[in-house]
């Protein structure tokens, strides 16, 4: 999965796919595309309700002394049961991260190019997460990867952990002993949306900004 994710939905939007959530302008992104180490929504439970609130994208474990170089952004969702440090974060700090589109890059043979992967009827996604509160970095977030599904399978090998509505709830609840085995299947299961794939057309730069001045 690339490094870099689109999130075009506004509060109410996401307010009525998870009632009784109540976002409000403070807990939105301030941008559009989401890049490692910027502030992202995330949605936790919260007793019966849920919860939006920022954290930063590169997941710092509280069991780190130092905060990495280069936090990880993704993290395969296979064996992350049996790891001995991410397993408890998974175990207790589940989230979700809703997005309008990821973005992938092909390499054809004269250029790279970067796609929209989205779904196909415009919905927003939800993405499976982990978080930790660091006492340096603060709170930070990873998203879950699976393998990637028929659709993309040609473009990459790995893909965001996708979950529907009633996916989502099961992720944020709260279970007395973590269901190993539900997880697994949510792990070789297809992606439940219907994606689609577009490129991305980069805007020329003007050519007045082109002009180098001595």
């Amino acid at each position: 999965m690339c490094g870099s994710y689109e999130l075009r939905a506004k509060a109410r939007e996401l307010n009525r796919q998870f009632p009784p959530l109540h976002l409000g302008p403070p807990e939105m992104p301030h941008g559009v595309e989401m890049r490692p180490a910027e502030p992202v929504l995330m949605i936790t439970a919260n007793g019966a309700s849920y919860r939006g609130s920022q954290a930063r994208w590169g997941l710092v474990g509280s069991f780190l002394d130092r905060e990495p170089r280069t936090p990880p952004i993704t993290l395969p969702g296979e064996g992350l049961v049996t790891k001995p440090f991410y397993s408890k974060i998974l175990k207790r700090n589940r989230c979700l991260i809703p997005a309008t589109a990821f973005f992938e890059w092909q390499s054809p043979a004269k250029r790279r190019q970067k796609l929209r992967i989205s779904h196909a009827r415009g919905k927003v996604l939800m993405f499976a997460g982990i978080f930790d509160h660091h006492p340096l970095a603060g709170t930070t977030c990873a998203i879950l990867t699976t393998a990637a599904d028929a659709t993309l399978n040609d473009i990459h090998d790995r893909m965001p952990l996708i979950l529907d509505r009633e996916q989502g709830m099961f992720w944020l609840g709260e279970h007395a002993e973590f269901p190993d085995e539900a997880f697994e299947v949510l792990l070789q299961s297809a992606s439940p949306q219907p994606l689609v794939i577009e490129a991305v057309i980069e805007e020329a730069p003007s050519p007045q900004l082109s002009l180098a001045f001595a």
